[in-house]
């Protein structure tokens, strides 16, 4: 049994950067290891938990921030969901670390960079984070699991960072072909693509933390669900896609959002909702419209008819996924073409890549 720290985001007001730092955590568990999440937030990530910050980068954020707040509550319900339950959901590091140069004393059998974006310069505040990157501590093994660049392209910048960290790896994993593509030239560690580690567990596991955590009640089948991270998901885009699903199957619409701010196209607010709950409400929809890549993984390993409106933003994630598991027709999908997803043969190729994937993680940690 090796004794595995991982660093990653953990502490985001986001339910796809928790249930993947869940689910990486669990996983690594389930083969056997002792596993801490290292109690390190990226300074953009931490930001997020004051009530006025500067939002988007911008000078105006401050004030953007601090009306959101004020107004509709958003870091209130950010801490309703979140805040409150670290320790329910992780095994975190005794010490709590603000920059690597804290952390050169962190000892380890096997250090892990996790999933998600912490390889774009997007989400660690306009720079690569060193600590994502694996360049403090002691360890006999650095890996990377399914990390992720996001959607762009390498910057020059940050080439030599990239190359320079990589020397120290022992394993290297992303969770994209375009990750692939764009990181390989800079190492001669093959790159392993794998899974996004909320594949890592199964649908049963996922719904015994249904049964253990959720609170939230809400009636089968009865409603559809939005969930939206996009900037323009206010935009008339949306709201006609919306608008379409609500003709069709003439049910209303539950919106899973942390602020009290209402959306045109809402019959219920979903505020403040525990990484659990929000679990169930996607369990138990008639179908989830969303443009979030978390929200699409869950909603196919969870069994759930879904439909993807696309995140212009950051569209390659979503596409790779969707691609193998052969439902690149849910993106944009107009309710005149819908019909119901058969998870008979896409849990098929759930399996596939749970399998491929975990197999990897395995040969990779032994020591």
């Amino acid at each position: 049994m090796s004794r595995i720290g991982i660093v990653t985001f953990f502490k985001s007001y986001n339910y796809g950067v928790w249930l993947q730092a869940y689910a990486t955590q669990t996983a690594l568990e389930e083969l056997g290891h002792s596993v801490e999440i290292i109690n390190y937030a990226n300074p953009l990530e931490e930001q997020k938990f004051k009530y006025c910050y500067k939002e988007g980068g911008k000078i105006r954020g401050y004030i953007t921030s601090f009306f959101k707040s004020l107004l509709f509550g958003k870091v209130r319900y950010y801490k309703k969901a979140f805040g409150k339950h670290l320790n329910s959901y992780y095994h975190i590091s005794a010490e709590n670390y603000h920059n690597y140069s804290e952390m050169s004393e962190i000892q380890y059998d096997i250090l892990v960079a996790g999933s998600d974006q912490i390889w774009s310069p997007d989400t660690t505040n306009g720079e690569l984070d060193l600590v994502f990157l694996l360049r403090f501590g002691k360890a006999d093994k650095r890996v990377s699991i399914a990390s992720s660049i996001g959607s762009k392209q390498i910057r020059n910048q940050d080439i030599a960072l990239f190359k320079e960290a990589f020397k120290y790896f022992d394993a290297i994993s992303v969770r994209e072909e375009f990750a692939k593509k764009e990181l390989q030239p800079l190492t001669k560690i093959p790159i392993q693509v794998i899974a996004d580690p909320t594949f890592l567990i199964k649908k049963d596991m996922w719904e015994v933390l249904i049964k253990e955590k959720a609170t939230y009640l809400c009636e089968e089948k009865k409603y559809i669900l939005t969930y939206f991270v996009s900037e323009d998901k206010r935009s008339e885009r949306f709201c006609n896609m919306i608008q379409g699903y609500i003709r069709k199957f003439k049910l209303p619409v539950w919106c899973v959002q942390f602020s009290t701010y209402k959306n045109k196209d809402c019959d219920k607010k979903v505020v403040g909702a525990t990484m659990a709950d929000f679990l169930k409400l996607i369990k138990h929809a008639r179908l989830v419209i969303t443009d979030s890549f978390h929200g699409t993984v869950l909603s196919a390993n969870l069994n759930t008819d879904f439909v993807v409106i696309e995140n212009k933003k950051n569209p390659e994630r979503v596409r790779n996924i969707l691609d193998k598991l052969g439902l690149l027709e849910r993106i944009n999908l107009v309710p005149d073409k819908y019909s119901d997803i058969e998870f008979s043969v896409v849990n098929k190729r759930i399996e596939k890549i749970h399998d491929d994937s975990l197999n990897w993680i395995k040969e990779t940690l032994r020591v």
